[in-house]
């Protein structure tokens, strides 16, 4: 399947337009995901992914909705802030609430069964390997995903009522 440089040209502008509507158009990597989403097209191309030629807009849409979400998700999960970027006076602050989110995750997890408290304390506090988890507690990998899955939701939901308690209690 050939394609003249016009048609990459008016595929360029078209995503340039989609990604500054979903972005904003003061977003600094708009050009940078026109390219990312035109550079997986081209790859698609080449390996002939595309099952249906006729709807080669779609698919490159599908792409480009592909590269905002993925774009989205990382900003999701990168820090706002470096923590050398912190006023010194607000450092009290930080501590003191450290110590308050410390005590509260001691009183959560007092609260759990002993089996959660060991997955999520080896997993998430000593940072274990899972498979080091797995070959101590005697599990499969399988059973160790569902076990830390339900030992995180019932961390969230004693921990949500410990919250509701805490500000009932302040009003």
């Amino acid at each position: 399947m050939a394609l003249d440089p016009s048609d990459f040209e008016r595929y360029r502008l078209k995503l340039r337009y989609k990604v500054c509507y979903h972005l904003g158009g003061s977003c600094p990597d708009v050009d940078d995901l026109v390219q990312e989403s035109m550079l997986r097209f081209l790859r698609a191309l080449q390996s002939e992914k595309i099952r249906n030629p006729q709807s080669i807009a779609a698919f490159l849409s599908g792409i480009c909705n592909n590269v905002i979400h993925e774009y989205k998700r990382r900003l999701w999960k990168e820090p706002l802030s470096d923590a050398d970027s912190l006023p010194p006076e607000g450092s009290l602050d930080l501590e003191a609430g450290l110590l308050e989110l410390r005590q509260a995750i001691g009183l959560v997890m007092v609260q759990l069964s002993h089996r959660d408290r060991e997955i999520l304390s080896a997993f998430f506090l000593e940072e274990k390997d899972k498979s080091e988890i797995c070959r101590t507690m005697g599990l499969s990998e399988i059973q160790f995903r569902v076990a830390l899955f339900r030992a995180k939701q019932r961390f969230r939901e004693i921990y949500r009522e410990t919250l509701k308690r805490k500000v009932a209690r302040q009003h």
